[in-house]
């Protein structure tokens, strides 16, 4: 989500909050409250749930204005109990410009207007639009937002190259106490902060499956939300969950006796806890068969079993641009007009190479005073340019070079125009993708690129799990790795637990666990770490003989396989594991094919069978997770927070 796709750290709850906040009649237009910072605190700590930032949502803090006064539409989610009061921000604008005003809509009618001058946001202004009384629909709110600027002394000129109109830090308040779930339909909230999963025999491969399985849906089900997604044991002589869960919270119990099933029943503190029963042959169609209806589940109390066969996720060798569901691609300016076209190797369902694009679309035909260039990008690196005609469409292929290959890309649609602009009089020039373009590539076994670089996609769709003693404590380790890859999937991905030796042997994908790096009998792995420079790993920190833990990628037969160990004591594991939770974007700025933990020592990778990659990044980097990444997981997001320009934009990053 990142990107982060796309995880990101939870933002606590933000003080700012609003004087006050008044519902409007279908009549009226309100104009939007002007914050005053010396009562924000008060107000947002007498909620009863306060203000909630738009990145817990999965998005990041700030609104952006097109600078061609194109609305907005903002989606917000609205749990079950609560009431949307207000969009809380801060506004700040170019120093360019003499006055502006903010104009929000719903349900077809104004709701707000703020207005103001330079002198006001020099330093930012702190707002508050009202939201009570707008309709909900599927637990949702939308607005349609447009920003405009007066420049100074009304010139003229391409705004699109100068810092946006923006309300920063924003956050929606709530009102009200959050209502627990009454039927297995509205059990998942729309914001979910912590999923607890419950396993009633934690040393069934079948209630571990299910466990893992379940962990990797729910976290691909809320996109790019900071949630937290963990497992527990039952404790011994109940056949319910006793916990209390916080707000946004849920319990899940995994492996209930009786007839397979999905119900919700109240458990012993008195919150409601979905309960996934079966056997061992029936337990895991249930996760698949709730993953799958995320969206519009049963409206009944309980869903009997599905068919036992999941329908998968299939990689294509040509996907349209439309099937991303990247929303409408298009853009306007005066000069340049800029498209992005962003989609991750993930997005495909596999490992990718020879990578072909053709881009179809249509620009607005320039007057007899102007002449334009259209180019394609991808980085830095321009892969074809040529000069427009007349006909306003463009049907034009490249080729990515595999150097260029990398976890995710976005491709630059550009169209530089010169000549005559007269101000005031000069239309500006429009560039749009048509859905009906294409990626093409082919399967790349091994990984292109490789290493860190190359997960999650070359662990898609099936993932063997081992584990070398198949206990709870090593389920929950591989719970936590691949919770971490599948913050950076577009789709989902499907971990089966298997013997150490049956997943060490497989020709698919594994995340193999020897925590305490012991390996069993006749597994014989070839390790980077085994044939890793000695000096080198003396001068990033790890002395020899000297406890650590590690995290290694290594290429077996035309796969990957993922193995978490340590040199005999499974603790540095489990700190390893604690450091790359500590930051969302850790996991995603890995580079090389080796994760080093010595104890007491911070973490550091290496490469050891990989060559350099030219701006690859190490967990050292502070750039975090891409904004390729951040923007692609979170557009993922179902119900959340959606911002579109042009028209509300629906993404989804799965099949439901």
């Amino acid at each position: 989500m990142v990107p982060s796709f796309t995880g990101l750290c939870r933002n606590l709850m933000m003080t700012m909050a609003i004087a006050f906040c008044m519902v409007f009649a279908s009549n009226t237009i309100a104009v939007a409250q002007v914050v005053d910072k010396a009562t924000e605190t008060n107000v947002a700590a007498d909620a009863n749930v306060g203000a909630i930032s738009l990145k817990e949502l999965g998005r990041g803090t700030d609104v952006v204005f097109s600078a061609n006064d194109e609305p907005l539409t903002v989606s917000l989610p609205v749990p079950d109990g609560l009431t949307a009061t207000a969009l809380i921000g801060t506004v700040t604008a170019p120093i360019d410009f003499s006055r502006g005003w903010i104009e929000v809509s719903a349900d077809g009618r104004p709701v707000s207007r703020v207005e103001f001058d330079a002198a006001q946001v020099g330093q930012g202004l702190p707002i508050s639009i009202p939201l009570a009384g707008l309709t909900v629909i599927d637990r949702s709110i939308a607005v349609s937002m447009i920003g405009h600027l007066v420049p100074v002394d009304d010139r003229c000129y391409d705004r699109s190259n100068y810092q946006p109109l923006a309300l920063r830090n924003t956050s929606i308040v709530y009102d009200g106490t959050e209502a627990q779930p009454s039927t297995v339909s509205n059990f998942f909230p729309p914001i979910l902060r912590k999923a607890t999963i419950f396993l009633a025999n934690n040393t069934s491969q079948a209630q571990q499956t299910a466990a893992l399985l379940l962990s990797t849906s729910i976290v691909n089900r809320y996109g790019s939300q900071p949630d937290a997604v963990v497992l527990a044991e039952l404790p011994a002589g109940q056949s319910l969950p006793d916990s209390v869960p916080g707000l946004f919270e849920r319990n899940i119990l995994v492996g209930a006796e009786g007839e397979g099933g999905i119900d919700l029943v109240a458990g012993p503190s008195g919150y409601p806890v979905l309960r996934l029963a079966g056997d061992d042959r029936s337990l895991v169609p249930q996760v698949n068969l709730l993953a799958a209806n995320f969206n519009g589940f049963w409206a009944a109390s309980q869903a009997l079993t599905a068919s036992a066969k999941a329908v998968a996720e299939i990689s294509r060798d040509v996907v349209p641009v439309g099937d991303l569901r990247l929303g409408s691609l298009t853009s306007s300016g005066l000069e340049h007009v800029q498209v992005e076209v962003p989609f991750t190797q993930s997005q495909l369902g596999r490992a990718i190479k020879n990578v072909t694009v053709r881009m179809i679309g249509t620009y607005v035909p320039m007057p007899s005073t102007r002449s334009a260039q259209l180019s394609f990008s991808v980085g830095d690196q321009r892969l074809d340019s040529r000069a427009v005609d007349n006909s306003g469409r463009f049907d034009i292929e490249f080729t990515i070079p595999d150097e260029l290959v990398t976890r995710e890309m976005n491709v630059t649609a550009a169209l530089d125009v010169s000549g005559d602009f007269q101000c005031g009089s000069s239309n500006g020039s429009t560039l749009t993708i048509d859905p009906e373009s294409t990626i093409s590539s082919n399967v790349a076994e091994p990984a292109n690129p490789g290493g860190f670089q190359s997960l999650p996609q070359s662990m898609l769709p099936i993932v063997e799990v081992g584990t070398t003693r198949g206990d709870f404590a090593d389920t929950v380790r591989a719970q936590r790795l691949l919770v971490q890859m599948q913050r950076l999937s577009y789709l989902p991905l499907q971990p089966r637990v298997q013997s150490f030796v049956d997943a060490a042997s497989s020709p698919l994908p594994a995340v193999l666990v020897a925590a305490d790096g012991k390996l069993p009998d006749g597994v014989d792995l070839d390790l980077p770490m085994e044939t890793a420079d000695q000096g080198l790993l003396r001068l990033r920190g790890l002395q020899f003989n000297a406890p650590y833990g590690s995290m290694q990628v290594a290429v077996v037969p035309n796969h990957e396989i993922v193995v978490v160990t340590s040199n005999g004591d499974a603790a540095d594991v489990d700190n390893m594991l604690n450091w790359l939770e500590g930051d969302p974007a850790r996991f995603g700025r890995l580079a090389g094919d080796v994760l080093v933990a010595p104890r007491d020592v911070d973490p550091f990778d290496i490469s050891v069978n990989l060559a350099p990659v030219s701006g690859a990044k190490t967990s050292d980097d502070d750039s975090g997770i891409s904004s390729t990444t951040i923007g692609l997981i979170a557009a993922g997001t179902a119900a959340l927070v959606v911002i579109s320009v042009g028209g509300v934009l629906f993404f989804r990053r799965r099949s439901q």
